[in-house]
């Protein structure tokens, strides 16, 4: 369960950064400025710039929290949906205990597997490593298929909110999910630069990225 919980949310995470198209240039104080480093960053696995741009441990951690919220209120209605995927074949109270106990260990393992990712010369050296290197991988293969454009920023005192569209390409991973808007919020740090900081649409986002991993799932024939 870990393992498939794990998956979604680093997709939901790699979402929320992948590479930008049709970017012109902005001073390095605006949040489109931001916006833009942070997705080259993730596409160009650098870390440090990632880790300037965007607060990777809150913008993880709320987009677990707020996935899994998702997943223990409505995992009836998602069994209903995908009936065979025995991820799905419990119920709010078991899901919402589950997910509280299993917290801390679930978001060791996402960012793990986003260290692995956006460093390919960290060589694994536990089981959960291999697990974590494993999801790092595919993520870099879903990358090369997706590009996001920005369509609004919409910038009050400190604060901006942004909404992105991800398109995916013609492959089989393209279109597993063809569009995706994707809304987000950055705040200005101390020395005027702008740092993303959460997905402000994961409700809207929540069923298409699920549907995508249940795709993903009977693609690679494992249900």
């Amino acid at each position: 369960m870990k393992f498939k919980r794990g998956f979604i949310a680093m997709l939901a995470f790699l979402i929320a950064a992948l590479g930008l198209s049709g970017y012109s240039y902005q001073s390095e104080w605006t949040p489109t400025y931001a916006l833009a480093e942070f997705m080259d960053g993730v596409r160009n696995h650098d870390a440090q710039k990632v880790a300037r741009y965007a607060d990777v441990a809150g913008l993880t951690a709320s987009l677990y929290d707020e996935s899994t919220a998702i997943l223990a209120r409505d995992i009836e209605s998602l069994h209903a949906a995908y009936p065979d995927d025995w991820f799905f074949r419990h119920d709010t109270a078991f899901m919402k205990d589950h997910i509280a106990r299993h917290r801390s260990d679930d978001l060791v393992f996402i960012r793990r597997a986003e260290e692995l990712y956006l460093d390919t010369d960290i060589v694994p050296i536990s089981r959960m490593d291999g697990n974590a290197r494993w999801v790092a991988d595919e993520a870099e293969v879903f990358e090369k298929h997706y590009n996001v454009r920005i369509d609004s920023v919409r910038q009050e005192g400190d604060a901006a909110d942004a909404t992105m569209t991800v398109m995916g390409d013609a492959g089989d991973y393209g279109t597993l999910l063809p569009k995706l808007t994707v809304k987000v919020r950055l705040e200005a740090q101390e020395d005027g630069h702008y740092m993303v900081k959460r997905v402000t649409n994961v409700g809207e986002a929540f069923p298409p990225v699920v549907k995508a991993v249940e795709d993903y799932w009977t693609m690679k024939g494992w249900q």
